[in-house]
């Protein structure tokens, strides 16, 4: 800064390059920039390509902090937790993602900015042998919505990595230009112990990441993790509703005994429960057949190598959609209330690989005069559709291209 001033007093400016350097630096918040530099990471990124993905597909806040749940999930993390800045208004807000799932090296971290590619899907073992809810390696991109920047630091192997995208320095310019001439070098760095938790002080200090039990250094800390910041926070943030999010994280997401997700230093519950299940039906099980308007020709399943115990063992094979399993509730009190304003908890669920796709429209198409309100308030199905899934993200690709979507 004082090789600044001497120039402007001088009247022996620089280059402007300096000055940009200068500014990125002031910018560039110090967890972002801690560790060694080894390395640079090219992200061929455009603005057309993260408008689409970010702005389009992924409008919604919460889905941005979803997706990176969802990273977390796809890593065969147990514990994640979602930690927010009690103002969003303030200069150094952030929204961040914790988790104790595998890490990534410097190779895998140069995989995870492979813009449009992953290798989840081809993995010979899963971690925790869950079926990868990602798939082309783009909800990261949700981010944009929320955030400037987007940092992971990250433990495997024993070692400490971190990279910090900065999306300011997406080409604006050229707004038509899918895939970029030239792209964005991003810092790969290799940290230290000492700096590793230098740079996430702001967070594991806070009383809420020490009340959830979330550990990252030291006796009982698990061998791999990885932190996700969001920061220099954009104007969108301030659409989010906590409790609005908690719904998202509690219904969006597969709560499981292996996955669990606190919000802040609240650890998230399924939705219905307390409700007085009366009676549950399992597709392919219990329905045999499906009513009018269903195929008549659907035909049940049993997938003998799951658990007998596991509704997952039954299913219907139905034309055109092939396996599909779940089931339907039935419950004493009602599922809305005033537990329940952040959001619903009866009605249709739709799942693809573990994911809710229906968040929105909890009737699932059918006219809300066809549904008694009493009897639709007491009523849950959670429907799995994994044949769904090649028909989620390749529309919005398509468009990228100039495609036609029909």
């Amino acid at each position: 800064m004082m090789e600044m001033i001497d120039a402007l007093v001088n009247n022996d400016l620089p280059k402007p390059s300096f000055f940009t350097n200068m500014l990125l630096m002031a910018k560039k918040p110090t967890f972002a920039d801690i560790g060694k530099e080894t390395d640079r990471i090219d992200v061929r990124l455009s603005y057309k390509i993260v408008e689409l993905f970010s702005e389009g597909l992924y409008a919604s806040p919460n889905k941005a902090i979803e997706e990176l749940v969802a990273n977390s999930f796809d890593a065969g993390a147990q514990d994640v937790q979602v930690l927010i800045s009690d103002n969003l208004s303030e200069q150094n807000a952030t929204i961040v993602v914790v988790d104790d799932g595998e890490g990534m090296n410097a190779a895998e971290l140069k995989q995870h900015w492979l813009i449009g590619s992953s290798n989840k899907r081809e993995l010979a073992a899963l971690p925790r042998n869950r079926q990868q809810i990602g798939k082309f390696g783009i909800g990261k991109l949700a981010t944009y919505v929320l955030a400037e920047r987007l940092t992971h630091i990250t433990k495997s192997g024993g070692k400490y990595y971190s990279t910090s995208m900065d999306y300011t320095l997406i080409n604006r310019t050229k707004k038509g230009e899918v895939l970029p001439r030239t792209a964005i070098k991003i810092p790969l760095r290799v940290l230290t112990e000492g700096e590793a938790k230098a740079a996430l002080a702001p967070w594991i200090d806070r009383p809420a990441f020490r009340k959830a039990g979330t550990k990252l250094f030291g006796k009982g800390a698990p061998p791999s993790w990885t932190v996700a910041i969001m920061s220099s926070l954009k104007p969108k943030v301030q659409e989010l509703r906590i409790g609005t999010l908690e719904w998202v994280l509690r219904t969006a997401l597969p709560l499981r005994p292996d996955f669990s997700i606190a919000l802040n230093e609240k650890k998230l519950t399924s939705s219905k429960e307390g409700k007085g299940l009366l009676e549950k039906w399992v597709l392919g099980k219990d329905i045999l057949e499906l009513p009018r308007p269903g195929p008549k020709d659907a035909a049940p399943v049993v997938n003998k190598s799951v658990k007998k115990t596991s509704e997952d063992r039954y299913g219907l094979e139905i034309p055109g959609l092939g396996r599909i399993t779940g089931y339907a509730e039935a419950y004493r009190e009602l599922l809305t209330g005033k537990s329940d304003e952040i959001g619903r908890s009866n009605g249709f669920f739709v799942y693809v690989f573990g994911r809710l796709i229906n968040v929105v429209d909890g009737h699932f198409g059918i006219s809300p005069d066809e549904l008694r309100h009493g009897t639709f308030g007491r009523f849950r199905c959670v429907v799995h559709i994994d044949s769904l899934d090649e028909e989620r993200v390749p529309i919005a690709k398509r468009s990228a291209r100039g495609q036609p979507l029909h």
